[in-house]
């Protein structure tokens, strides 16, 4: 729902800053006032195209904001978390910028994104019925979404387009497997020659490793025992020379020492002769078990030569050869049946085409059940707005191929003379028509798949008395559903509106003022009545306001 439009510099609008409530607001003012400017600035929040004569005279640069409280938006915010843009306190911020010297720009949430990405999120937030680019009526996939929600077969549609994509995913995995026999030969052979090479190796678990390990050990043996046998002759308690047979002889004169200071001492220092033996005697270990053994070598740098020029050849570590050796086994087993493999998945494409089929009998039988309640229901709020002659035809197309969408292409066709054939809604010329019939399908849908703000602009052309009553009614009654903003020059229209803004101009540009209760029945007063206001006229104004509420 949008709760706050800024626009500054464009056209003859010098900055307005406007708050929206849920509801219905309505827009009015006098001819040439710029009452369609937030039209046209929400417009570019969708991401219409944007021309340098939009920016006001005398100045440079123009831009329009809008916040729209998400709360009730989740295809919105999901749109925002796969583009990683942040969630800004339940919000999105819009905001466009137009440059006379340069491309404009659009930011989400203070991030800057692409005119389609801006077209992508605003369609999630806003319908114009004005200029046909912005209508998801418009649209085929739009038409189909409502009118299968207002039949009670959304599920069924969703289940329907589930079984399709299953469906091609198995025929796209024979496709696959149906590569020709000598490709699946060729790689057979591969397979069998890399998988031979990998079992002949015989690699254990951290082999390669360990076998790094020992080749420092071995690489080193020689000069490891030459180092650690003169470590050993300078501890070694049997000559008189070594370190710990002198500090024996040290222990020994402490201990004949009568100065009772000493006894610290002499303590460390027995605990260190304790400690010197200990590790003398690992010293004299580990040299024994110490050999130089070049055979040894020899065998462990073939060993790892043999590890690492596989892993060249795979583009792979030591480690990862486990897997790959796995991996390749996998596949050649998949190539060894791919003849009994394509039999089941054939027998899967038809399971999958027989349960896509009866989904989609079932969501036609749906469809064709809602056709006439739905026809009937917009024709008669159709006939209720003026449009007497106009008739829709909701068409059911037989597909030519399976398709996600089900048996059927779907489509929504208006005839608006009695001597005209039905057409596409998007051949309709006038705005004002296509207006009241998009207002018809909103509330015989009752906003169903509703949009969260909906815009309507020249809904009331050429229409008055009792019939634009009718109008202003119904899109009360669509407000209950969804957000409405309507450009109005009707006081019927306006009377019925929970909100009223009224655009004025103010030499060369124009303001926007939200009416207290007063000055709504002013407005209206001056809408019925015309430039004169009259007792009569502000009673009148005030009885179609109570009216409304009632």
């Amino acid at each position: 729902m949008l709760r706050h439009l800024s626009i500054k510099n464009l056209a003859i609008v010098d900055e307005v800053h406007i708050d929206l409530e849920p509801g219905m607001s309505v827009i009015t003012g006098e001819t040439g006032v710029g009452k369609s400017l937030m039209v046209d600035g929400l417009a570019l929040i969708m991401g219409q195209r944007a021309e340098s004569n939009l920016i006001g005279a005398g100045a440079n640069n123009a831009e329009v904001s809008a916040v729209f409280d998400l709360s009730a938006a989740p295809a919105a915010q999901q749109w925002l978390d796969d583009k990683l843009i942040a969630l800004s306190e339940g919000q999105g911020v819009v905001r466009r910028a137009l440059s006379k010297t340069g491309p404009s720009r659009a930011f989400i949430n203070g991030t800057a994104v692409t005119l389609a990405e801006l077209k992508d999120f605003g369609a999630l937030l806003i319908d114009i019925h004005a200029q046909h680019e912005h209508q998801v009526l418009l649209k085929k996939d739009g038409q189909r979404l409502l009118f299968d929600e207002f039949a009670g077969a959304q599920i069924n549609a969703q289940t329907v387009a589930s079984l399709y994509e299953n469906w091609t995913a198995q025929k796209d995995a024979l496709v696959a497997l149906s590569a020709t026999q000598q490709e699946r030969l060729d790689r057979q052979r591969l397979l069998e020659y890399q998988l031979d090479e990998l079992l002949k190796l015989d690699l254990k678990a951290d082999e390669a490793e360990t076998l790094d390990q020992e080749l420092v050990l071995l690489a080193n043996a020689e000069e490891d025992i030459a180092l650690g046998s003169a470590a050993v002759s300078l501890v070694d308690d049997g000559n008189a020379e070594g370190g710990l047979e002198r500090l024996k002889v040290a222990a020994l004169n402490l201990s004949k020492m009568k100065d009772p200071r000493v006894e610290a001492p002499l303590k460390d220092l027995s605990r260190s002769i304790v400690q010197i033996e200990e590790t003398h005697r690992d010293l004299t270990r580990i040299l024994e078990s110490s050999a130089i053994d070049p055979t040894r070598l020899r065998w462990v740098e073939s060993r790892l030569g043999e590890i690492h020029d596989l892993c060249r050849k795979h583009r792979c570590s030591p480690e990862s050869l486990p897997d790959l050796q796995s991996a390749l086994s996998t596949e050649l087993e998949s190539l060894l049946t791919s003849e009994s493999s394509a039999a089941a998945i054939e027998a899967n494409i038809a399971e999958s085409f027989t349960a896509w089929k009866k989904a989609a009998e079932t969501l036609s039988k749906k469809r064709a059940k809602a056709k006439p309640t739905l026809e009937r229901a917009v024709n008669d709020l159709l006939h209720q707005m003026g449009m007497s002659a106009a008739r829709l035809c909701i068409e059911l197309t037989p597909a030519t191929d399976p398709s996600r969408h089900g048996l059927e292409a779907l489509s929504f066709q208006i005839a608006t003379q009695a001597d005209q054939p039905p057409q596409a809604l998007n051949k309709i010329a006038s705005g004002g028509e296509l207006s009241r019939i998009s207002l018809a399908i909103q509330v015989a849908t009752l906003g169903a798949n509703a949009i969260g703000t909906m815009i309507f602009d020249e809904v009331d052309v050429g229409i008055g008395g009792g019939v634009a009553q009718t109008v202003g009614e119904l899109l009360r009654r669509l407000s209950e559903h969804t957000q409405i903003l309507c450009v109005t020059h009707l006081g019927q229209v306006a009377a019925q509106g929970h909100h009223h803004l009224k655009v004025t101009k103010d030499q060369s540009s124009s303001k926007v003022t939200s009416l207290n209760e007063q000055d709504r029945i002013s407005e209206i007063a001056r809408m019925v009545g015309g430039l004169k206001i009259t007792d009569k006229s502000l009673a009148h104004a005030q009885e179609m306001m109570l009216i409304a509420k009632s």
